[in-house]
């Protein structure tokens, strides 16, 4: 067995509640946005649903080139390879070392990105977006004969769910090139 860190169970600890207190947010938000579109708006519950993915999807871009540029400016980034890094990467503002660090992996030089990714993605995000739900509304759609919505309803949530996340990344890198150290300053 490895030699454990000093304070790595404090770290973890303090993660854990970080991501359960995001979850909870999440959650709470996804009943709320749910609700409002169904019982205030009037549409369809596999609506609201697919409204709350999609606007997850969204968030996820957002909050990805976010965290990326705040917290892991020092660290290989995981989007220095793509086509949405281009106007950063020619500005050297991307770590150009290791390319192929993975998306899931532990900021071991700073424990803020961790956390922030932690409440933010896996805790708010994840605990707002559902798949499940929206598996076993699609699976009712099509015990009940609703083909025309569960067509809506898969091609809505995975279409919009894609486009909403290009849609954040291309934002969230429009919002880091005018930041302080980005392309845009370091350029003028």
């Amino acid at each position: 067995m490895g030699a454990r860190k000093p304070g790595g169970h404090v770290k973890t600890f303090i993660l854990i509640l970080g991501i359960g207190f995001g979850g909870a947010l999440g959650a709470l938000l996804r009943h709320l946005i749910g609700y409002l579109a169904h019982n205030v708006i009037g549409l369809s519950e596999f609506i609201g649903i697919m409204i709350v993915n999609v606007l997850g999807c969204f968030l996820i871009g957002v909050l990805f080139f976010w965290i990326e540029y705040v917290f892991n400016r020092d660290l290989p980034s995981r989007m220095s390879r793509s086509k949405l890094s281009e106007p950063l990467a020619a500005s050297g503002w991307w770590p150009q070392d290791d390319p192929t660090a993975p998306v899931v992996r532990e900021f071991e030089k700073d424990v803020k990105a961790q956390l922030i990714s932690g409440i933010l993605i896996t805790g708010l995000l994840g605990g707002m977006t559902t798949f499940s739900l929206f598996s076993l509304i699609s699976m009712q759609l099509e015990d009940g004969g609703h083909h025309l919505s569960l067509l809506i309803n898969v091609l809505g949530s995975i279409a919009g769910g894609l486009l909403a996340t290009w849609l954040g990344l291309r934002l969230g890198q429009s919002i880091v090139l005018r930041l302080p150290g980005g392309a845009q300053s370091t350029s003028s």
